[in-house]
C-alpha cells in the first residue's frame, strides 16, 4: 500500500502537466477556431485608432508612430500568445473549450468569429457616440462630483 502511495505521488505531477498541456492545447485550438487569433490585430488597430482620435491633431502622427512601434514589440498574438491561452483555461475548463471549439467551427461560428472585430469596432463607435451625444451633461456631471 505504501509503495503504491508513494508512486501515485511521483506520477501525480507528470499528470498534472499533461493535463494542463491538453487544456492550453484545446486553449490554442478554441483561440484558432474562433477568430481571436486571426482579428487580433485587428482589433489592436481598432484600440489604437480610438487612442489617436483623442490625441490633440498636431501630435497625432508622432503618436501613431510611437504607439505602433511599441504594440508590434510588446502587443502581439505571437507576443501575448503564452497570456491568452491561460486567460481562456483560467476561465474555461477543457472540455467547455472543446465545445467552444466546435460552436466556432459551425457555419454559425465562423460567421460570428468573421464579424466580431466589425462588431467591436461598431460597439466602440456607438460608444463614443452616446457619450458625444450627452457630453455636456458629462461635464456637468464631472464638475459636480470634483468641486472643491
Amino acid at each position: 500500500m505504501k509503495r503504491f502511495f508513494i508512486a501515485a505521488l511521483i506520477a501525480l505531477p507528470s499528470f498534472a502537466f499533461s493535463q494542463t498541456a491538453q487544456h492550453l492545447k484545446a486553449s490554442e485550438q478554441f483561440a484558432e477556431a474562433s477568430g481571436v487569433k486571426a482579428s487580433f490585430d485587428g482589433v489592436v488597430d481598432a484600440m489604437l485608432g480610438t487612442q489617436i482620435s483623442a490625441v490633440p491633431e498636431q501630435y497625432r502622427e508622432k503618436f501613431k508612430q510611437v504607439m505602433t512601434a511599441f504594440m508590434g514589440k510588446y502587443f502581439t498574438y505571437e507576443v501575448l500568445k503564452p497570456r491568452i491561452l491561460k486567460m481562456y483555461t483560467d476561465e474555461f475548463t477543457e472540455a467547455e473549450l472543446n465545445e467552444l471549439t466546435k460552436f466556432y467551427s459551425s457555419p454559425t461560428g465562423k460567421k460570428y468569429a468573421s464579424k466580431m472585430t466589425s462588431l467591436t469596432e461598431k460597439g466602440m463607435d456607438m460608444g463614443r457616440k452616446v457619450i458625444e451625444e450627452h457630453k455636456p451633461e458629462l461635464e456637468s456631471m464631472m464638475k459636480e462630483a470634483f468641486k472643491q
